[in-house]
């Protein structure tokens, strides 16, 4: 019988085999990591070689059809450029080294969790960057862990969430924040609804309907459960008897954003656990207009012969992984949020 194997699993591998497992276990946990904030934005995949920047406008057109008088011409339609957010591409990476003792004495199992950590740093850091217009929608803009100072707000040059948006083309204006900011509840999403049915506008102040068909919060325990009554209790819930319908049942999905409730730096922050908004997500410019533009999507740079992947001062293996994304909110139209004070 041939002699047994004399090293470990890692000694033994040849470079190539060992960089193929670290793709297979890139491609297997990438694609098992679940990251929820993505969902609620319209996806722009920008790709390379059309610069690092991406402008975004509002277009609007009147919406009714007016009286046309025999012999008369038709009226014309209105059509305008409303306000526009210009979206800047950033670049985000993180690597590892893996070290020759680390390779030869038996550390599979920390070279494992080393990559199995740099397969999630991306997905992380987009989950963060995005989940945060929800955190800051509010405020203008905020500093984000880098130390960078991040703009967040929409085309009229006002936070997210304001009482006093503006229109491009009249002087009306409108209020996307829950009156008294209270916490959720049933008789808190129908002031939320209320504002859906009441200020929600064309940029020439005509009346405009969304499908407002998510709410979204954090993972605040009392919160969640409030909300879970309210969407899925076969009764309503404020009902005294039984056998009342709920009405809301079925109506909204509920999307849970862990990062919600965090600092610039992602470190816990009490007074937001308990934020929550409404959105009309998924509908494209029907709805809540939020963009994330792709650049590259998380890719996994390996250590090859061809790249010279091994520093020869000290024999580490690198591996890297990178991205690069934008974001850009062009109109609060489509979401209604209440910032609880905690």
């Amino acid at each position: 019988m041939p002699a047994g194997n004399q090293g470990t699993l890692l000694s033994t591998l040849t470079f190539s085999e060992f960089t193929d497992l670290v793709r297979k276990n890139w491609v297997y946990t990438r694609e098992h990591i679940a990251r929820n904030a993505r969902q609620l934005y319209i996806e722009d995949m920008v790709g390379a070689g059309n610069g690092s920047t991406k402008r975004y406008d509002e277009v609007d057109v009147e919406t009714y059809a007016d009286v046309k008088v025999e012999g008369a011409d038709s009226k014309k339609a209105k059509v305008g450029v409303g306000y526009n957010v210009t979206m800047t591409a950033r670049t985000f990476s993180k690597e590892v080294d893996i070290t020759l003792e680390m390779r030869n004495d038996n550390r599979d199992a920390e070279v494992g969790t080393y990559l199995r950590n740099l397969s999630e740093f991306c997905d992380n850091r987009q989950d963060l960057d995005l989940t945060h217009r929800f955190t800051f929608a509010d405020s203008t803009s905020y500093t984000d862990k880098n130390g960078a100072t991040v703009t967040t707000t929409v085309g009229d040059a006002l936070a997210l969430l304001s009482a006093a948006h503006t229109l491009a083309f009249s002087s009306t204006t409108y209020n996307n924040i829950v009156t008294g900011a209270p916490a959720f509840s049933e008789s808190a999403l129908e002031s939320a609804l209320l504002i859906a049915a009441t200020q929600i506008y064309s940029n020439f102040a005509e009346k405009r309907n969304m499908n407002f068909n998510t709410i979204v919060s954090g993972d605040d325990p009392s919160t969640v459960r409030t909300i879970r009554q309210v969407l899925e209790s076969t009764a309503d819930v404020d009902a005294v008897q039984e056998g009342v319908k709920n009405v809301y049942m079925g109506r909204f999905r509920h999307v849970i954003l862990p990062n919600l409730a965090t600092t610039a730096a992602g470190a816990y922050n009490s007074a937001k656990r308990r934020w929550w908004f409404l959105v009309a997500a998924g509908q494209g410019v029907n709805g809540w207009q939020g963009y994330f533009g792709s650049w590259i999507s998380p890719t996994l740079l390996t250590p090859n012969d061809s790249n010279a992947g091994m520093d020869i001062h000290n024999f580490n293996w690198t591996y890297s992984a990178y991205c690069r994304y934008g974001v850009a909110t062009v109109s609060p139209k489509g979401l209604i949020g209440s910032n609880v004070s905690s």
